[in-house]
C-alpha cells in the first residue's frame, strides 16, 4: 500500500462523487423527458449510459485493487482498508464513502420513479387501447 495508490483509490471515490451527482442531474432530466414524451430521450440515456459505464470501471477499479492488497472485495474489504489508514486520511475516505452510499441511493430512487411513470404510461396507454399487458409490472391505480 503507497502512498501513490492511496492517493489514487481516494482521487477514485472523489471522481465517483462527482460523477453520481451529474448521474442525480441526469436522472432528474430523464424524468422529466419521460413525462413529457421527449425525442431526445434516446440520446440522453446513452449519456446516462457512459456514466454508468465510468462508475462501473472505477467500481471495478477499486476491487482489483483491494483485492492486490489481499482485501475482500467490496464493502468489507473498503471497510478493512478504511481502518488501516492513518488518521488524516481515514475520516476523508469514510466521509467520501458515505456520500457515495448516500448518492447511490438517491440514484436508486430516481430511478425507480422513472420506472413507475413507465410502468404507469404502459398501463394507461393498454387501458386506452384494450389490450393486454404482457408485463410483469403490478397494476397501480391512477
Amino acid at each position: 500500500m503507497t502512498i501513490n495508490s492511496i492517493k489514487q483509490f481516494i482521487e477514485s471515490l472523489q471522481h465517483d462523487v462527482r460523477k453520481l451527482d451529474s448521474l442525480i442531474s441526469a436522472l432528474e432530466q430523464q424524468y422529466v423527458l419521460l413525462s413529457e414524451r421527449d425525442t431526445t430521450l434516446q440520446q440522453h440515456n446513452a449519456k446516462m449510459s457512459a456514466v454508468l459505464q465510468s462508475l462501473d470501471k472505477n467500481h471495478l477499479s477499486r476491487d482489483s485493487y483491494l483485492q492486490s492488497l489481499g482485501l475482500a472485495q467490496g464493502k468489507e474489504g473498503l471497510m478493512m482498508l478504511v481502518e488501516k489508514l492513518p488518521k488524516e486520511i481515514k475520516q476523508t475516505t469514510q466521509t467520501l464513502m458515505q456520500q457515495l452510499v448516500i448518492k447511490s441511493k438517491h440514484c436508486q430512487a430516481l430511478n425507480e420513479r422513472s420506472g413507475l411513470l413507465l410502468a404507469r404510461q404502459k398501463q394507461l396507454l393498454h387501458r386506452l387501447t384494450g389490450t393486454q399487458s404482457k408485463t410483469a409490472y403490478p397494476e397501480s391505480p391512477f
